[in-house]
C-alpha cells in the first residue's frame, strides 16, 4: 500500500512539474517554432493576402497588404466598387466612406490604436514580445472543440476606447500538443464596434515559404456568428508600392 501511495505521489509530482514547465516563454517559443521559427519570421518585410470575406451566401473579394513599419491596407470590392476598409501609412489612417464612396481620414482613436499595434504586431505580436513592452501570462488549459489548449493572455500597449485609455489584451489558445494557434478572444479595437467582444477561430493552415499561415479565420462578434475570411493566396516579401498606403491627394 505504501508503495502504491508513493508511486501516486511521484506521478502527481511529475505531472505538476510538467504544468510548471509551461512558462509563457516556452509557450510563445513553441508557437513561433511551429509557425516557422523566429529567424524565418524576422525576414518578413511584406505580406500580400488575396481572398474573400464570406457572410452567409455573400462573398466579397478581399486584398490585404502589410509592410514592416506599420503600413497596412485592407481592400474589398462590392458591386464593382473598390472600398478601402482600413489603410495606414505609418502616420495617417484612412478608409473609404461607405455612403460617399470617397476616402476620408479615420478618427483620432482609430488612428492612435493603429499606431500602437500595426508596427509592433508585424509579423507576429509574439515575436520579441518583451522588447515591445508586452506581457504574457499562462492561464491554464481549456478545450477548443475536442482539442486540449493552453490559454495565454498577451497584454499589449494600452488602447483608446470611447475616449478612455484601456488595457489591450487578448487570450490565445494554443494546441497543447504542438503549440499551433487555434483561437483568440478579445475586444474589437476600431470603428463603431470598438470595445465589443470578438472570437477568432484559425483553420486550414498551410505553409508559405516555410512559414505556417491560417487560410481561414472565422469570427464571432458578441457571441454571434460573423464573417469568415478565406485566404486563397499569400505572397511574402513581394515589392509593394508605398503609394498604395498613402491617403490620396486632392480627395
Amino acid at each position: 500500500m505504501n508503495t502504491i501511495k508513493s508511486l501516486v505521489l511521484v506521478t502527481v509530482g511529475l505531472m505538476a512539474g510538467v504544468v510548471r514547465a509551461q512558462t509563457p516563454d516556452e509557450v510563445v517559443n513553441g508557437y513561433l517554432n511551429y509557425a516557422g521559427g523566429k529567424d524565418k519570421l524576422s525576414t518578413i518585410k511584406t505580406i500580400r493576402m488575396e481572398g474573400k470575406i464570406k457572410m452567409q451566401s455573400v462573398e466579397i473579394p478581399l486584398t490585404i497588404l502589410q509592410e514592416k513599419g506599420g503600413k497596412l491596407k485592407m481592400m474589398t470590392t462590392i458591386n464593382g466598387v473598390d472600398f478601402v476598409q482600413t489603410a495606414y501609412d505609418g502616420k495617417t489612417a484612412w478608409s473609404t466612406n461607405a455612403v460617399t464612396k470617397l476616402p476620408e481620414i479615420m478618427s483620432e482613436e482609430d488612428t492612435y490604436n493603429l499606431q500602437q499595434e500595426t508596427d509592433a504586431d508585424f509579423s507576429s505580436p509574439f515575436l520579441d514580445y518583451k522588447s515591445k513592452g508586452y506581457n504574457a501570462e499562462v492561464q491554464g488549459r481549456e478545450k477548443v472543440g475536442n482539442v486540449d489548449c493552453i490559454k495565454l493572455k498577451l497584454t499589449k500597449k494600452a488602447l483608446k476606447r470611447n475616449k478612455k485609455v484601456e488595457e489591450n489584451s487578448m487570450i490565445y489558445y494554443f494546441d497543447a500538443q504542438n503549440f499551433n494557434l487555434l483561437m483568440s478572444r478579445g475586444l474589437m479595437n476600431s470603428g463603431p464596434v470598438r470595445g465589443i467582444p470578438q472570437e477568432i477561430m484559425y483553420n486550414n493552415f498551410q505553409k508559405v515559404d516555410g512559414m505556417m499561415f491560417p487560410f481561414e479565420m472565422r469570427y464571432r462578434i458578441a457571441g454571434q456568428e460573423g464573417q469568415t475570411i478565406i485566404i486563397e493566396k499569400i505572397t511574402v516579401n513581394s515589392r509593394l508600392d508605398n503609394k498604395v498606403f498613402v491617403f490620396p491627394d486632392g480627395k
